[in-house]
């Protein structure tokens, strides 16, 4: 008998210390909260693990990220302001010009994306 309640307070121990590693401290309350848990039971905060922390490394790819969405936008807004405006000065007057002005802006937005990803591409080449 001596010998099962030996076995079981070593598994109870075990059990104990395992319960333990599996708790972190709240960032925001200091109380113990599961690793896994979604938010803190005792203050309800949704991040208990504390923010998140990016690497100078992870920041600067995202800086860059932000930077060729942007050229992506200005790039094609560009491309489809000058068939725009090319189609309404070229058209014939009128409704046609208006169509011109829709159809070559249309045309300039569809350039436009490739030439921002070209733009985007060689430039992270001489980086």
């Amino acid at each position: 008998m001596y010998g099962d309640s030996g076995i079981d307070g070593m598994r109870q121990a075990q059990q104990r210390r395992a319960t333990q590693q599996e708790l972190i401290d709240c960032h925001d309350c200091g109380n113990g909260v599961s690793f896994s848990a979604v938010a803190c039971p005792h203050c309800g905060s949704t991040e208990p693990s504390g923010p998140a922390v990016q690497s100078r490394r992870e920041l600067r790819r995202l800086r860059i990220e932000a930077t060729n969405d942007r050229r992506l936008v200005m790039v094609t807004t560009l491309c489809a302001g000058l068939g725009t405006l090319y189609g309404g000065v070229m058209g014939a007057g009128g409704a046609a010009s208006l169509w011109a002005a829709l159809g070559y802006g249309f045309v300039g937005a569809v350039i436009g994306v490739p030439a921002a990803f070209v733009i985007n591409i060689s430039r992270s080449l001489f980086d």
